[in-house]
């Protein structure tokens, strides 16, 4: 198949038309069901803006005497403060020759290339936002000592090497979303080298809401034994955690938890007696339900929280 003019504007018309669909499949964390907080800055002034956080109140004095004071005995001061969040641009392009256009076929570089793109930014933001949920900000760690939130995981002392990875146990309103510009293509043509250029950009942050709303779960990659491997008994201490402090469950009452696919491996098997952990360690769950737990990626409901896996959380850190 010859390439045209035309061929090169109806497959550009095409990824444009698929970008932002492919992404909203593949990016994770821009979602309503694991991010309450999201904002549209686009069009708007600047790129960065201010959250409001309300303080952390104390119930009421349930025993005020007569002709006592209440304010004093049980103040309700509404101190709010403030976090910031920042945009920044996220990118990715590949390089479409005439050649592959002729010998590839259209559909086959159209599906190529949509994947290719929408799939870097995506990453590129799964990425960046799970950093802010452990550090509350963009800066790559190398090790877990770089969290600022509490580690319900293993401790340093008991992990080694640099082959640690992080989950996370959180609220759905500890972080806050925001997006200045949607994913967008464009397209150069190179004419001394024969060959298009389609570059693909979204501009997004993260910020922490609630650093206290947000638990995390280290792990070793390569664990063999409870010593080291993620366990059901952590992921529950984090959820006990997180009721502790009164941290808001979705609608279900539920927590969302992110794991990898070494700790989804891992919890797979404790759920299934393997790797010398006994079925008995799993309580009353039925073996059946167990083995159903853990497909697809999505853990069903059990232990108060939603797991999902990802492989964009922070991994390969060092125990200290």
């Amino acid at each position: 198949m010859a390439t045209t003019t035309a061929n090169i504007a109806e497959l550009y018309s095409d990824v444009v038309a698929d970008l932002v669909p492919y992404y909203d499949n593949f990016v994770l964390l821009p979602n309503d069901m694991l991010i309450i907080n999201s904002y549209d800055l686009t069009g708007g002034i600047g790129n960065t803006m201010k959250i409001p956080v309300t303080n952390a109140w104390t119930t009421g004095n349930s025993s005020v005497g007569e002709n006592t004071a209440i304010i004093g005995n049980a103040d309700q001061d509404f101190n709010p403060t403030s976090v910031s969040l920042s945009v920044n641009k996220r990118g990715a392009a590949t390089l479409i020759s005439e050649e592959s256009l002729e010998d590839g076929g259209f559909e086959t570089v159209r599906n190529a290339v949509v994947t290719r793109l929408s799939r870097s930014i995506a990453q590129a933001t799964d990425e960046k936002g799970f950093l802010v949920m452990g550090t509350g900000a963009e800066t790559a760690i190398t090790d877990i000592s770089g969290i600022n939130v509490t580690n319900d995981g293993h401790t340093n002392a008991v992990l080694a090497g640099s082959t640690n990875e992080l989950g996370y146990v959180f609220s759905p309103e500890a972080m806050a979303y925001a997006v200045k510009r949607e994913p967008t293509v464009k397209m150069f043509e190179d004419i001394d080298k024969d060959q298009h250029q389609m570059v693909a950009t979204v501009r997004n942050g993260f910020a922490q809401v609630r650093a206290g709303f947000i638990r995390a779960l280290a792990s070793n990659t390569l664990g063999a034994n409870a010593a080291t491997s993620l366990s059901l008994n952590l992921v529950s201490k984090s959820v006990a955690n997180l009721r502790n402090v009164n941290a808001p469950t979705d609608g279900s009452g539920f927590y969302m938890s992110v794991i990898t696919p070494g700790q989804e491996q891992q919890l797979s098997e404790e759920l299934n007696g393997v790797g010398g952990i006994s079925s008995g360690s799993i309580g009353s769950v039925a073996q059946d339900a167990a083995n159903q737990a853990l497909m697809d990626g999505l853990i069903t409901q059990a232990l108060g929280c939603r797991f999902i896996r990802s492989n964009n959380t922070p991994s390969g850190l060092a125990a200290a």
